[in-house]
């Protein structure tokens, strides 16, 4: 039973690296990474699983643990991942690295003419 409730915490987490397209690492850190993108009451409950997870680790605080409660927040969470639409946070990621690339090439023409003209145009 606890078995069942890991592996679907660590199909979560697997589901929000792709989904949101975010880089893997543990829950709590997905979770961070995920303000903006997953709304607040949504985020606020999945917090929970950082500690259902902690708690399965031992056998003695998996038995105060409320299963119903963590299979409904996972049920929450897996709701508001079907919601983003499929590659949104694809694109903006590759968009963003354009973004930063040609602001870096601008930057760099910049500095160039800077240094000519302080030289004299020579």
């Amino acid at each position: 039973m606890h078995n069942d409730l890991l592996t679907r915490i660590t199909a979560l987490e697997d589901a929000m690296a792709d989904r949101l397209y975010l880089p893997r690492q543990d829950l709590r850190g997905l979770l961070r990474a995920a303000r903006g993108r997953l709304p607040r009451p949504v985020l606020r409950q999945a917090r929970e699983l950082v500690d259902v997870r902690a708690r399965l680790a031992s056998p003695a605080t998996a038995k105060t643990l409320n299963v119903s409660r963590a299979r409904a927040t996972c049920d929450l969470l897996e709701r508001a991942l079907a919601q983003v639409p499929e590659g949104k946070y694809r694109r903006r990621f590759w968009s963003a690295r354009v973004g930063g690339v040609a602001l870096n090439l601008l930057l760099v023409i910049g500095l160039v003419t800077a240094f000519l003209w302080w030289q004299g145009g020579k």
